[in-house]
């Protein structure tokens, strides 16, 4: 029989895949579920929410006391305004589910009769109440892919029912999908308004959030890895898998995969090092899951208004609430108090994304950079200052153009990644500068950018620089490097460097440019 991996696409299948139990969601959802309550389950994309329903919809065939279906309305999405169309799919999706998934008593027949109805939905899920035995419970997954009227109407059938259940409707309804329902936004074209979400399912009880893997998760994970491949972690690795990841399931299974799989299948013992390398194979090879966070970045302006600042070390004031609770919705927030970038991965693969298209321009090769196993960063640092005179009044089309500088240094110092080294980014959120660390073998270096707006102290520039040398333990290494704002100086009057400053026993380089 073949031996159980890592799922990186779709619904966990317990009998192929590594499978993380989560009794806490299960618990609060059979709660609401005993009560005939409806309601929504939510979470960003691929953290495991239709694997959970899958799993508990078994679970609760298997004691007997309801009839549970799950079913996926994605495929009617594409009905958009055409509610009789999107009612077919559904019915047809939920009668194909029950010969799938039900035994034969727990079945209903389906029949032409529901197709030529705007409540089709509704009059089926009633028939069927009507016939079973036991009580109905629905799970509606991807309930947020349907659009305009049909997502509409279908709301309005459920609610419309809703007083007749558990006899003549289902006992409970589950909803299942990335946002919340309350944040909804959906335009009517038959009324030809925006309608919220709340306003066409006001019977919704509760909201469950599903939240990432806590460390026993990640450890559950990889343990039964461990036991089905006999292949073990060294220690500190799923520590740091759990720290890089923040528990995001698809990217604890991606690194799995890529770890165990793909690049060291037949090693013994897995390494830090080990990690490493499969963290930045897995950035490169640019799956679904890391594009559609550069596809929402790259179209739609109020993710960008939040992550853009952040990424720019500038304080967010201004935010709308309901834009930082879509940003967390999305997974690209932590759901906390704090505004901050979800994970150090998505720390990392945001500003590499942005600066890809740059970095795959630049006619540069690697190997100048490094003499006598060493990182030559002053070699790199003077090339880079020649590309940026040369292209930073180009037709560099960001989104943001303020973080122009930022994306051009990033995909510079990507170079070092490249060739062996680490770069770690630190966002200071309201402190106007973003902090690198570059890391070569032995040798680390502490860069601080900063835009300069106005003329600020040079003594808190400095100080920020020493601070963060500090952080890294290092006593030289330091770089300031401060963008004018103001490109329309000559670039003599712009352009300064100083190769020897010492603040405080640090020694900095400064560049202004």
């Amino acid at each position: 029989m073949r031996k159980k991996f890592f799922n990186v696409a779709g619904p966990c299948k317990k009998d192929i895949h590594y499978f993380v139990e989560r009794p806490i969601n299960l618990e609060s959802l059979m709660e609401l579920i005993i009560d005939q309550k409806y309601f929504i389950h939510h979470a960003p994309r691929q953290t495991g929410k239709s694997s959970l329903l899958i799993d508990l919809c078994q679970k609760i065939n298997k004691k007997g006391e309801y009839t549970c279906l799950y079913i996926n309305v994605e495929g009617a999405q594409t009905t958009r305004n055409d509610v009789e169309k999107c009612n077919n799919i559904i019915i047809r999706e939920i009668y194909n589910r029950q010969l799938t998934y039900l035994s034969k008593e727990d079945q209903f027949q389906y029949d032409a009769s529901y197709e030529f109805s705007e409540y089709g939905v509704q009059l089926y899920l009633s028939d069927w109440a009507r016939n079973s035995k036991k009580p109905i419970v629905l799970i509606i997954d991807e309930i947020d892919s349907l659009i305009g009227d049909g997502l509409v109407s279908v709301l309005r059938q459920l609610r419309s029912g809703y007083d007749t259940r558990p006899n003549a409707f289902p006992h409970s309804v589950l909803l299942n999908g990335v946002r919340d329902l309350r944040d909804y936004r959906i335009y009517s074209k038959s009324e030809d308004k925006w309608l919220t979400g709340g306003s066409c399912f006001n019977i919704k009880s509760d909201s469950i959030r599903l939240e990432n893997f806590n460390f026993e998760h990640v450890k559950d994970l990889f343990d039964q890895h461990s036991r089905e491949h006999h292949q073990t972690l060294e220690k500190g690795l799923v520590e740091e898998i759990f720290r890089l990841t923040d528990g995001q399931p698809w990217l604890c299974n991606a690194l799995g995969d890529m770890l165990c799989f793909k690049l060291f299948k037949e090693k013994e013992i897995l390494t830090l090092d080990d990690l490493k390398i499969a963290k930045e194979k897995l950035i490169l090879r640019r799956d679904t899951h890391i594009d559609q966070l550069y596809h929402k970045l790259e179209t739609e302006e109020r993710l960008r208004n939040i992550v853009m600042p952040m990424l720019l070390g500038n304080q967010i004031f201004n935010a709308k609430e309901e834009d930082l609770q879509y940003c967390k919705d999305l997974g690209i927030l932590k759901n906390t108090k704090k505004i901050e970038i979800a994970n150090p991965m998505y720390k990392e693969i945001l500003p590499r994304e942005l600066s890809n298209p740059v970095s795959q321009g630049m006619a540069i090769e690697e190997s100048d950079y490094y003499k006598d196993g060493n990182l030559d960063l002053h070699l790199m640092m003077n090339d880079f200052v020649d590309f940026y005179r040369e292209n930073v009044t180009g037709q560099l089309g960001f989104f943001y153009n303020e973080i122009t500088p930022h994306i051009m240094i990033m995909a510079y110092l990507q170079r070092v990644i490249n060739g062996g080294g680490e770069i770690h980014r630190e966002y200071a959120l309201g402190r106007r500068r973003l902090d690198v660390g570059v890391f070569y073998k032995r040798q680390k270096f502490a860069i601080e950018i900063k835009v300069k707006r106005t003329e600020r102290s040079r003594e808190e520039s400095l100080q920020q620089t020493h601070n963060y040398m500090d952080l890294l333990g290092i006593n030289e290494g330091g770089w300031l490097i401060i963008f004018n704002q103001d490109l329309s100086k000559p670039w003599e009057e712009r352009y300064h460097q100083e190769n020897d400053v010492v603040y405080k026993g640090k020694k900095i380089i400064v560049i202004e440019m």
